[in-house]
């Protein structure tokens, strides 16, 4: 869980930056309270912590922290000298000057060098809290230039808000169980909460009052998803909110996008796995992963001459996949040679207890299994032999199982376990892009129709 921040809720999350560090806020307490109207006042702690996240280093002159200070709900400390100021720069002090409301920080000499990846912390202690409830900003503004730069020095600045809470208010502990789940999973959502007008609960669309409730549970979940709880306390015309945020894995999610670059390969659906015993090292430019590419053009080869009972090649289908009514596998390269010496296919469910399947000898050029009601069978597994007197290679071009995965692109071909179907006909680039091909094509592109 992590706090998203405290503002208004009639101006917004104001925080904008044009700062040489990123800063963040935590304060003590958290949320900040409001003084009562008699009594001993409310005092809160604030700490700025800012952060280099460039490549470059800076050199830092002065950083002024402007203090709203009042009675107003903009205001956030009647009295801006019971704010004891630090920093953790070396050799700087602090100024305060109360009739500018700020608070300005200055080496005593010179500047210094605030290197990538460090930073600075301000401390602003004990600042006495007014009795208004209300959102208030911190103005942070550094005087600064670039290592090596032109020289000129440059203003930065940037302003974080803080919310001024009642004494009662209370909003925390907001968490999810689990934190990960699977896909159209459920979850519930617990908080702590009192002394708030309002309470809501949003995610993606969704915008759910829970005022008065401590629980929620969220069902059909299909993303990863970020969980806000907002808090809103309204006193007289003046607003105050607190927003708590908590995180949800999807395991496998679904993705809703605009538009979507692939760099690499695109796989939808299961991808198979793939396992061999040794003996099978593929040749340079000739990978095991070429038995699978959809294209008779590509092949694996073995690095080194096969032995009599070179070992298994596995094919891992994934879970819950639909039978098999289609095994294809065809050996050699396109010019016919390296042919195994005989084959065995066998599957299994399990991956331990296997049966046979089809078997061929005399140096075949397929193997070929067609089952049209199906077989359940996850693991597929192929045996070669070969004629170790005749010294030979192994190649193999292609290992198909219909369905196989849905649709497989890469940078060389694109393959469909699937039927693939066209409302208004597929160009055909070799006769020009006017000509259409047929518009329904019965056999997944996954099974060759013809040589």
């Amino acid at each position: 869980m992590s706090i998203i921040g405290q503002y208004s809720a009639t101006d917004g999350v104001h925080v904008s930056s044009s700062a040489p560090l990123y800063f963040e806020l935590n304060t003590d307490p958290d949320p900040v309270r409001i003084s009562p109207s008699s009594g001993d006042p409310q005092h809160a702690d604030f700490v700025l912590v800012g952060s280099r996240r460039s490549g470059k280093a800076i050199e830092c002159r002065k950083i002024t922290i402007t203090v709203p200070t009042g009675t107003n709900s903009a205001d956030l400390t009647p009295d801006i000298t019971s704010i004891a100021p630090q920093i953790s720069l070396k050799e700087w002090t602090p100024r305060t000057d109360p009739a500018a409301k700020t608070i300005t920080f200055t080496p005593t000499t010179g500047f210094t060098v605030i290197d990538r990846d460090e930073g600075v912390t301000i401390q602003l202690m004990d600042a006495r809290i007014n009795s208004v409830v209300g959102s208030t900003m911190l103005a942070i503004a550094m005087e600064w230039r670039e290592v090596d730069g032109d020289g000129a020095w440059e203003t930065g600045s940037v302003a974080i808000n803080v919310g001024k809470f009642p004494p009662d208010f209370r909003l925390e502990n907001f968490t999810v169980e689990p934190m990960i789940i699977d896909n159209s999973g459920s979850v519930k959502l617990k908080w702590e909460a009192s002394g708030v007008s309002s309470l809501k609960l949003l995610y993606d669309v969704a915008d759910v009052d829970v005022t008065n409730k401590t629980t929620y549970t969220v069902s059909n979940i299909t993303r990863t998803t970020v969980f806000y709880l907002r808090g809103t306390v309204q006193v007289g015309n003046n607003t105050v909110e607190r927003i708590l945020s908590a995180f949800l894995t999807v395991r496998v999610p679904d993705l809703e996008v605009r538009h979507l670059t692939v760099r690499g390969d695109l796989h939808i659906g299961n991808e198979t796995a793939l396992s061999v015993s040794d003996g099978f090292e593929a040749a340079p430019d000739h990978p095991l992963e070429h038995m699978f590419d959809g294209s008779l053009g590509t092949y694996y080869l073995s690095e080194s001459p096969i032995s009599t009972f070179a070992g298994w090649i596995v094919v891992d289908r994934g879970e819950n996949t639909p039978p098999a009514t289609s095994i294809r596998v065809r050996f050699g390269d396109p010019s016919g040679n390296h042919l195994p010496h005989a084959c065995t296919l066998q599957w299994s469910l399990n991956g331990i207890d296997y049966q046979n399947l089809e078997q061929a000898a005399n140096d075949p050029k397929e193997i070929n299994y067609t089952e049209h009601s199906g077989l359940v069978a996850r693991y597929f597994r192929l045996g070669i032999l070969t004629d170790t007197s005749a010294n030979r290679h192994l190649a193999i071009r292609s290992f198909t199982i219909i369905p196989s995965t849905p649709l497989r692109v890469t940078s060389t071909s694109t393959v469909f376990g699937v039927p693939v179907y066209a409302a208004d006909g597929i160009a055909d680039s070799t006769r020009g892009t006017d000509s259409r091909m047929t518009d329904h094509f019965d056999t997944p592109v996954g099974q060759p129709v013809s040589e």
